[in-house]
């Protein structure tokens, strides 16, 4: 019988798991909010950034915007 050979043991590097998107979510809005306290709305691409998460988040709490009294007098009547 021939003489065993051991092989050395490689080890596979393990794949970490996807990160958690509402956790990057978060993260990256603490960061946002860090960057523009800090260097108050610099105009840099960071603030446009954040100012545009910001709006988006806030979306749902804007009102409607208003219609002149001037425009809404025809169709009011209309209605009527």
């Amino acid at each position: 019988m021939a003489p065993q050979i051991e092989l050395p043991k490689v080890e596979v590097p393990r794949i970490p798991k996807p990160a958690e998107e509402t956790g990057i979510l978060r993260e990256q809005l603490e960061y946002l909010m860090e960057h523009t306290a800090r260097n108050a709305q610099c105009g840099c691409s960071e603030c446009q950034r954040y100012l545009r998460v910001r709006s988006a988040l806030l979306e749902i709490f804007a009102e409607p915007p208003r219609a002149k009294v001037h425009e809404m007098g025809p169709r009011l009547a209309r209605a009527a």
